[in-house]
């Protein structure tokens, strides 16, 4: 990947970020950060849903473009399992959540949406454990981050799950992690000793 490039995955990542953060501001006042998701800001008949649904999309197309250009420093597994997380990205800002309010919904779309976000969830936590494993045994910070992206996308979950009054605020933390994972990535790739394959040790 060259600077370039990596410079238009920061750009779309970085845009993706914004509209997750600018969301709250664009729906209803009664929409709760901590409480209702990022999805629920993007959801049916919302007011302002679009802004949601555009970092969804650009996330989509982020980590699509740098998946196609991360070559064999992401091996085929990691390219294939971060592709399919692009692509779902994508389908859940295409297929939208109902609303955290009583407002028409569609039943078939809200599944759509629920089975796209539960790809992107195991299809990141494959995606970073196929280029950890890539990259061989090399020591240091991006090892951290590879261990938190995995442990967040196994812990951060399940207190959506258990505890649905925090679970905006827990899945922001996972998007937090995912921005995060994906940018160091990103520079990685770009940099002027960036490996043809992470397999040295």
């Amino acid at each position: 990947m060259n600077r370039l490039s990596a410079t238009v995955v920061l750009a779309l990542l970085a845009a993706s970020a914004v509209c997750v953060a600018l969301a709250p501001l664009a729906v209803p006042e009664t929409y709760d950060v901590v409480r209702h998701s990022v999805s629920e800001a993007g959801g049916q008949e919302v007011p302002g849903a679009w802004v949601a649904r555009t970092g969804f999309v650009l996330l989509g197309l982020a980590v699509l473009l740098e998946a196609g250009l991360a070559g064999e420093a992401w091996g085929p597994w990691g390219r294939s399992a971060h592709g399919v997380y692009g692509t779902a990205v994508i389908l859940v800002g295409t297929f939208s959540h109902r609303a955290w309010y009583s407002a028409p919904w569609d039943r078939v779309e809200d599944t759509m949406h629920s089975i796209a976000a539960t790809t992107v969830g195991f299809a990141f936590v494959i995606g970073v454990v196929a280029v950890s494993v890539r990259r061989g045994r090399r020591p240091g910070p991006i090892r951290v981050l590879d261990s938190v992206a995995v442990v967040a996308s196994v812990v951060l979950p399940l207190i959506m799950w258990t505890a649905p009054d925090v679970q905006g605020a827990a899945q922001r933390l996972l998007f937090a992690v995912g921005y995060a994972w994906f940018a160091v990535e990103a520079l990685r790739l770009a940099g002027p000793d960036a490996p043809g394959t992470y397999r040295e040790v």
